[in-house]
């Protein structure tokens, strides 16, 4: 059998659909037809069955999710389903109850096991609808911001078991096993000097504000902490979010920073922001933070975005995405902050 790294694209893909087609024999469902979507952090096929529902199967990166992280995202999902009816994608359980699959097939590389490589991967109900990108306008920013004040009102009154342990975004480079790459030799082609110094000084500047958030304000919770346009769903005016994955253990402010530094460079952003701002408020009082805390919780992610694109972008789309984000940075820091 040809070595999976050696295969064509297209081969992968049809190697990684016989895997997907034998991991949808634990789930109650007559598989029907099962066609590849797409490739981010994790590679998704949609599943249709026989009696016309359907799905989507995804299969996670060991690179870059870990157990640990899938376990916290289906246990919220699961809570989320039972204990509200806000619109948030649904897991689908196999025959045994679990939500979770591991999956062996020849020929296909995963995280290491006794018997033999495995891939992780879960179902879920399809979600309708196209990103809410193509829709922002202060009508969607306020939905939105009613859905993410539900979720934390949710997150704040769960229970977390001890084996459920989200990462905590205490520090730039704050996923599992994530190192700061843009120091070292083998990544030095993509960054400057000039743009090494914006890194070192924006993180000198937030990690302390980052660290400061777990000792001063309280008990933190589950927060999504990727709920952005393309993370959200509109059918038919009504939004649904997606995408828990990257969901970490944190504050209200963390996830609002996240969710409004897509924004940021919109010319109506002040208006978005209100409307999302007046959305959240009628579920939960929003939580006090100023300008420049917003504006070093965009910086820690510009940064962690620029280390990460350097390891998985091409050479000449790194180099770009690395000099617009360490310009946001320069222009932040100076307090020049543009949104044109």
């Amino acid at each position: 059998m040809k070595p999976y790294d050696e295969l064509t694209f297209r081969g992968q893909i049809l190697r990684l659909r016989k895997l997907c087609i034998k991991a949808l024999e634990d789930y109650p469902i007559e598989v029907a037809r099962v066609r590849y979507l797409t490739t981010e952090s994790t590679t998704m096929f949609r599943v249709d069955a026989r009696d016309g529902q359907k799905y989507v199967i995804r299969l996670y990166s060991e690179l870059d999710l870990s157990l640990a992280e899938n376990e916290a995202e289906m246990f919220w999902l699961v809570a989320l389903a039972r204990d509200t009816d806000l619109p948030v994608v649904r897991p689908v359980a196999r025959t045994d109850g679990a939500y979770l699959t591991f999956v062996s097939v020849a020929g296909i590389p995963g995280e290491s096991h006794r018997d033999a490589p495995r891939k992780r991967c879960a179902l879920y109900r399809w979600v309708p609808g196209v990103q809410l990108e193509a829709y922002v306008s202060p009508k969607t920013y306020h939905q939105l911001g009613v859905i993410m004040a539900g979720l934390h009102n949710h997150a704040e009154s769960l229970d977390l078991p001890a084996h459920i342990r989200p990462k905590r975004w205490d520090k730039v480079f704050y996923f599992p096993d994530e190192q700061a790459i843009y120091h070292t030799p083998e990544y030095s082609h993509l960054f400057t000097p000039e743009q090494v110094g914006f890194m070192d000084r924006a993180i000198a500047h937030v990690e302390p504000t980052l660290a400061s958030l777990y000792r001063e304000m309280g008990a933190p919770f589950i927060i999504h902490a990727d709920l952005h346009f393309w993370n959200v769903h509109i059918y038919r005016g009504k939004l649904t979010v997606i995408d828990f994955e990257d969901m970490a253990l944190g504050y209200p402010v963390q996830d609002i920073a996240i969710c409004l530094y897509y924004l940021r460079n919109y010319k109506n952003y002040a208006e978005l922001a209100s409307a999302f701002q007046s959305g959240y408020a009628t579920a939960r009082d929003w939580p006090s933070f100023s300008e420049d805390d917003l504006h070093k919780l965009w910086m820690a992610r510009m940064a962690n975005f620029a280390n990460y694109a350097a390891q998985v972008d091409e050479p000449e789309g790194a180099r770009d995405f690395i000099k617009a984000r360490c310009e946001e940075l320069e222009r932040i820091m100076q307090g020049q902050l543009v949104r044109s």
